[in-house]
């Protein structure tokens, strides 16, 4: 198989309603940006590291960190708009939407999201999982949870619990998954994208399931795409949505150092 010239595209910007700023917050001495940049350059997989940006501060930001920077526009939508707005200045066979405020990723994870591309036959999206670690992550909605066919693709994501155990949950209580059953898996958003699919997938409309759960994935399921859900293989990280989360994150990468 030839090689497959693959991108990691990390969309940030600087507004945000809950965290101003963000990519720009200092975690053990330097932007959160930064992190995920070096995280990137690390993963063996990976042909060019790039941020796509709208603002001069992340921008210079993420070239101290050693990334190419694009300048997007200040109007895209969503982070796969920005990335898809990136391509059109980059040149790869797979771009891998890396999230800004994930400064914990592990490059064994996105070596692993980018090795999904090399299975045949090649699936147009692929995203990671990872196990819940508790009944409170099972029902809550910030947690989306995704179900898959046995061959690893995606069947649902939702911000619901799925599947619902009817007998085993009959009571109404928010209990864990029963023992021996289908295991849950929580989605961690971060996607690859073959080249094709990328610039389709940013001009289709969203979806009523989309609107229904604030999840831009079904957008794909709805179209009929395969997403290829590829297991977390690195150690599990923190995701940074609020200021309160910086801590968490700054404990999970003093401990990977130690």
């Amino acid at each position: 198989m030839r090689h497959l010239r693959t991108i990691a595209v990390i969309p940030a910007r600087y507004a945000s309603l809950r965290f101003p700023g963000k990519p720009l917050c200092m975690i053990l001495g330097k932007p959160m940006i930064a992190w995920v940049v070096d995280a990137a350059l690390k993963a063996t997989l990976i042909d060019e590291v790039c941020v796509a940006t709208d603002d001069e501060r992340i921008a210079k930001a993420g070239f101290d960190a050693g990334a190419k920077v694009i300048m997007t526009p200040s109007g895209c939508a969503s982070g796969t708009d920005r990335v898809a707005a990136a391509a059109h200045s980059l040149d790869g066979d797979v771009y891998l939407n890396l999230q800004g405020d994930e400064p914990t990723i592990d490059p064994a994870d996105i070596d692993a999201l980018a090795s999904a591309f090399r299975d045949t036959p090649q699936p147009h999206m692929a995203t990671l999982s990872r196990p819940l670690t508790s009944a409170a992550e099972l029902h809550n909605p910030d947690v989306v949870k995704v179900v898959t066919t046995r061959n690893g693709d995606a069947l649902y994501f939702s911000r619901s619990a799925i599947p619902h155990y009817r007998d085993h949950w009959s009571s109404g209580a928010q209990k864990d998954a029963p023992d021996g059953l289908i295991e849950p898996l929580a989605h961690i958003g971060v996607y690859g994208y073959t080249a094709s699919v990328l610039g389709r997938f940013a001009k289709m409309l969203p979806g009523e399931l989309e609107k229904a759960e604030c999840l831009e994935q079904l957008r794909a399921l709805e179209a009929g795409w395969r997403i290829r859900v590829v297991p977390a293989v690195g150690a599990p990280g923190v995701g940074v949505d609020r200021p309160e989360d910086v801590a968490r994150a700054e404990k999970v990468l003093l401990q990977r150092s130690q």
